[in-house]
């Protein structure tokens, strides 16, 4: 049995891959939690999205390149 004093999820690194920028002043990205592929994707204000990222302490991923998104 494995025992641990920070539960499995809160130790586990988290990911953050910016998508873009509204007019309007939210963030659209992505956001995953030990694997960067896989990922939900989220919207929110900045302000909010600044405090997300502290909160969780993540990782920032380089945005996808054009010939990435082609082949997913």
């Amino acid at each position: 049995m494995l025992t641990q004093s920070v539960p499995m999820f809160e130790a586990s690194p988290r990911y953050v891959r910016v998508e873009g920028r509204t007019p309007e002043g939210f963030v659209m990205f992505a956001f995953s939690v030990d694997d960067p592929e896989l990922n939900v994707d989220l919207i929110m204000p900045e302000p909010m999205f600044d405090a997300f990222c502290t909160v969780n302490r993540v990782r920032f991923l380089a945005p996808h390149t054009s010939s990435q998104h082609e082949a997913l």
